[in-house]
């Protein structure tokens, strides 16, 4: 799968996505029926989302988990 064909996916889901930023590699993703949005990592962590293997949760805790990372530096 390409990231292409992971944003058609969650496009077809309802879900909006931006394109993948050239500097960081993330997609902002607003998830469907809410105002919120999860920042994914284009390529596996993208595709895994778009097959729900992974979902929006666990993809907020990871980020929750690196910012603390970060404040602990």
């Amino acid at each position: 799968m390409t990231d292409t064909e992971a944003l058609d996916i969650l496009h077809a889901a309802g879900h909006v996505a931006g394109m993948p930023d050239v500097h960081t590699g993330r997609v902002t993703v607003w998830i469907r029926g809410t105002e919120e949005t999860v920042s994914v990592q284009s390529g596996r962590e993208l595709h895994e989302l778009a097959e729900g293997k992974i979902s929006f949760d666990q993809i907020r805790e990871w980020r929750e988990d690196e910012a603390a990372v970060r404040r602990d530096d």
